[in-house]
């Protein structure tokens, strides 16, 4: 299969030009799936310890005005995450569109960082019941890890166990951690015996704070680097194939069961 990651401005007008490039992309390569990076289609709201309602209330109708969008890609599949209101709980969700089923609910994210810039643990909510459920897109299988979950490796071996051919990770991490991040999509992919996708922010946020971009696709068994984006290049897409995934799961790390001591 044919799969594209990117890296999309944090400036709004600057994502409009991205937005437009991107879509050119995908019209000359034709991808059978797009990820885009956590929660795109605003500025990052958790810049900011002041949780104000407006803010977050602009952020969820943002990204409900530009789902039209995703649906106008003309993709098999396009993966994103964005921010909603659910029994009264402010949820980050990742999602799938597909045109045979629209907008398809993936994993409500689960884990929280606390600090400048990323002051989530004040803007979002845990999810009653939080799953890490494998979901099947047409005839491959995906699992999502969003953004900080992707160090908890756990995940990705379950993950893996369940099947998965690719672990799909949408974020938005800085640029002076860039090199920490591409190397945890390399030991995910070997944990998870899938193709590890990332798409990210990029550029200029509030403040100063420089985003990574760094969008990439590691290989299952080796964990090499496939594909990563740079300011230079911000789309890349390539060809997987799904037979090294589902050969993945008989080889080393994931053939070795757990025995409880």
């Amino acid at each position: 299969m044919r799969v594209t990651v990117c890296e999309l401005s944090d400036d709004e007008d600057k994502f409009l030009l991205d937005w437009k490039d991107l879509k050119a992309h995908i019209a000359e390569n034709r991808p059978d799936l797009v990820l885009l990076p956590e929660m795109p289609f605003c500025r990052w709201m958790a810049a900011t310890p002041e949780l104000t309602q407006e803010l977050r209330l602009r952020g969820i109708q943002r990204h409900k005005q530009w789902l039209a969008e995703i649906e106008a890609l003309g993709v098999c599949a396009v993966v994103y995450s964005m921010p909603v209101i659910e029994d009264s709980r402010n949820l980050n969700i990742a999602y799938v569109y597909t045109p045979e089923k629209g907008h398809q609910r993936l994993h409500s994210k689960a884990y929280f960082p606390q600090e400048p810039h990323f002051w989530e643990q004040t803007w979002f909510e845990l999810e009653q019941a939080v799953t890490f459920d494998a979901v099947d897109i047409g005839d491959y299988r995906v699992g999502v890890l969003l953004c900080t979950e992707l160090w908890f490796t756990q995940w990705a071996r379950h993950y893996g166990k369940k099947g998965i051919d690719l672990l799909l990770c949408p974020r938005a991490t800085s640029q002076g951690s860039v090199q920490q991040w591409v190397d945890c999509g390399k030991v995910s992919a070997v944990v998870s015996g899938a193709y590890c996708l990332s798409s990210n922010r990029a550029g200029e946020g509030d403040n100063g704070f420089l985003w990574g971009g760094a969008g990439w696709v590691t290989e299952p068994v080796t964990g090499s680097i496939l594909t990563l984006t740079s300011s230079k290049s911000r789309f890349s897409t390539i060809d997987i194939d799904l037979k090294k995934s589902r050969a993945a799961k008989l080889q080393y790390p994931l053939y070795v069961n757990y025995v409880a001591q």
